[in-house]
């Protein structure tokens, strides 16, 4: 009897393990491309797979962030449950926020007021006039995925024009 449960168990594993080395992925392998100057390679395409395996800091290239302003390197750090990356363009703080343990709709307003908007494709709402000052655009990726786009903009400032210009270059390279 004993010898019957040793053999059952051997044969599930191997099942398991056989079913784990028969898989494929499915999808379409691009190139990366780099332009010079980019500090980090960039989709061709809009990118496929999780958002979690995406760094915050590959969403806007070297170009795109001097373009903005920001002279310096970006910093990445988590800030919540968000994995973020933050530049300092003259007279702003900007930063992208990926999270992915919450969706467009669990977006809070923090004392602004929330719009539904269209960023590309992509379904997204802006926060304006939050307690903080700044503007957030959050692009929503999955029910429960999102990115967030912040601009703090200088006392008596606007940042929703930077914020939706910033949502306008990450959005064509999320998944």
């Amino acid at each position: 009897m004993r010898a019957r449960i040793i053999l059952t168990t051997l044969a599930a594993g191997v099942l398991v393990l056989a079913g784990a080395c028969g898989e494929t992925t499915r999808g379409d392998a691009r190139p990366m491309t780099e332009t010079p100057g980019t500090a980090s390679p960039t989709p061709s395409s809009p990118a496929t797979g999780s958002l979690s395996e995406v760094d915050p800091c590959s969403l806007l290239t070297a170009d795109d962030a001097g373009a903005l302003g920001a002279t310096a390197a970006p910093k990445r750090e988590t800030v919540g449950t968000a994995d973020t990356c933050a530049w300092k363009p003259t007279d702003a703080n900007l930063s992208v926020g990926i999270r992915t343990n919450l969706g467009l709709a669990q977006t809070q307003s923090s004392g602004g007021q929330i719009t539904d908007i269209t960023v590309g494709d992509r379904q997204a709402k802006q926060v304006s006039g939050r307690a903080s000052g700044g503007c957030l655009v959050v692009l929503g990726v999955t029910a429960s995925s999102r990115v967030d786009v912040t601009v703090i903009p200088p006392p008596d400032g606007d940042g929703c024009p930077l914020a939706l210009k910033v949502a306008g270059l990450v959005e064509p390279k999320l998944p």
